[in-house]
């Protein structure tokens, strides 16, 4: 049987004006959808905690805490996929600066491509840390920051008395 060209009923109409079929081109974007998600879903099963390896993500944030004890304040940040070489932590003038750089490279074929990535993050911090007795560590993925308090610095309670 040979295939016929069939006009599309859509494209007559009483005035004489050819009409558009509101479906054109639906059968390729539902594909190239369903593609997607296809390839999201398959990133995601393979390898659902790490970040891509292929690309490095511009839009990445740190996800900080800080909590504010009574002799310490510990700061802890999401910074996965790094290594604890990675990190650069400075306090100066009151300020915690943490930067981080990522370095990849990639080999295909014959070419070899280096790319590298610095993130940054920066926050005041209260007075009366003592700086020479801040420490450090990065496990699974988190970044633990203690800034010891001195003395003078720790919250003083005050009892009320009743009147």
């Amino acid at each position: 049987m040979r295939n016929q060209v069939v006009p599309n009923r859509l494209s007559q109409t009483g005035n004489g004006m050819r009409g558009v079929s509101p479906f054109t081109g639906f059968p390729q974007l539902a594909n190239r959808y369903f593609s997607d998600f296809d390839r999201a879903m398959e990133r995601f099963f393979n390898n659902p905690w790490q970040l891509q390896q292929d690309k490095f993500d511009a839009n990445w944030r740190w996800g900080v805490e800080v909590e504010d004890k009574e002799n310490m304040v510990v700061v802890q940040a999401e910074a996965p996929g790094f290594e604890a070489g990675d990190f650069d932590i400075q306090v100066h003038d009151g300020n915690l600066s943490i930067k981080a750089c990522r370095k990849q490279e990639t080999k295909k074929d014959q070419e070899t491509s280096k790319t590298e990535c610095t993130y940054s993050y920066s926050a005041g911090l209260p007075a009366g840390i003592e700086q020479d007795k801040i420490e450090a560590s990065y496990k699974n993925g988190i970044l633990t920051i203690q800034l010891p308090k001195s003395p003078a610095a720790k919250a003083l309670k005050i009892a009320v008395k009743k009147s």
